[in-house]
């Protein structure tokens, strides 16, 4: 066999003309789908670059196709089969499609993106491909922006919240401190909880960590679920955690205190307190389960 044939039977092992035909099918469909719906994708990419809460967005499609990536081995191996329940599931979405579109309501239609994919895949690749898949396209939905009329009723009522905490565990540490609202009132300086200070807009981004996270490594399923459902709470954790802090050093330092990297960088230093959170629960969480299962 010369050095040519070698490359091509090497190549075949791995690309086979079987596979290329088996999932032509489905390509072209979800190609079809990307167009659909590149008006939705690039409307949501505006979003992501004009909200710094919002930019794990361009991270999230990545780290899907990764996902997806590491199970391509357990998809191949499944049968191809079409499926009804998939073709009911898709003319919903795209029925979800047409009623946000009509009715100018851009969450359902992003909402709408992978409950198509999902459709697409049930009916063209069968119940043994998506249910090996379905991770990879659940994590799309972690990229879609709250609506801004839920999102703003919560962060208020977050930024109330944090500022309440905050008073309370000031007070514990014998600061004086006065919460009229969002608005800390210290012996030298008067604090505002800004929209900007709370991590509601980011929740999204704490559950795609860490979901992200969670899928990493091999674990038990309980386990997966508890990091995945524990990323939120433990980034509003640390950003309250983060909010003591900044009060304390304003009381002792004065504004100086508020030019620090945690405070200017709020996104960045609470997404860093919960990746360490996370470590320590996937510790604790896998020390239980090995104990229970002893």
């Amino acid at each position: 066999m010369n050095g040519t044939a070698a490359r091509v039977h090497a190549l075949s092992r791995w690309w086979p003309l079987g596979i290329a035909t088996r999932w032509l099918p489905l390509g072209i469909a979800l190609a079809a789908a990307l167009v659909v719906y590149a008006p939705a994708i690039a409307a949501m990419a505006a979003e992501w670059m004009e909200f710094p809460s919002l930019s794990h967005g361009f991270a999230i499609p990545l780290l899907s196709a990764y996902l997806l990536w590491r199970r391509r081995e357990l998809i191949a191996a499944e049968p191809m089969e079409s499926s009804v329940g998939g073709l009911v599931l898709l003319v919903l979405a795209l029925g979800a499609l047409a009623l946000g579109t009509l009715g100018g309501e851009p969450f359902i239609v992003r909402l709408s993106f992978p409950l198509t994919l999902f459709g697409l895949v049930l009916f063209l690749a069968g119940p043994g491909v998506t249910r090996r898949a379905w991770i990879g396209l659940a994590y799309l939905v972690f990229m879609i922006p709250l609506p801004y009329l839920t999102l703003k009723a919560l962060t208020y009522q977050s930024q109330l919240f944090d500022a309440w905490m905050t008073a309370t565990a000031l007070g514990w540490l014998g600061v004086p401190v006065l919460r009229n609202g969002i608005m800390l009132v210290l012996p030298n300086i008067t604090l505002e909880v800004a929209a900007d200070c709370s991590s509601v807009p980011a929740i999204a981004a704490l559950l795609a960590l860490g979901g992200a996270y969670a899928q990493m490594q091999p674990r038990p399923t309980w386990i997966r679920a508890a990091l995945t459902l524990s990323a939120a709470p433990l980034g509003l954790l640390s950003n309250i955690v983060r909010l003591i802090l900044t009060s304390l050093g304003a009381y002792y330092l004065g504004p100086i205190a508020l030019n620090n990297v945690i405070h200017k960088f709020n996104g960045t230093s609470v997404f860093l307190a919960t990746v360490v959170l996370l470590v320590l629960l996937d510790a604790l969480l896998t020390r239980i389960g090995r104990t229970a299962s002893s």
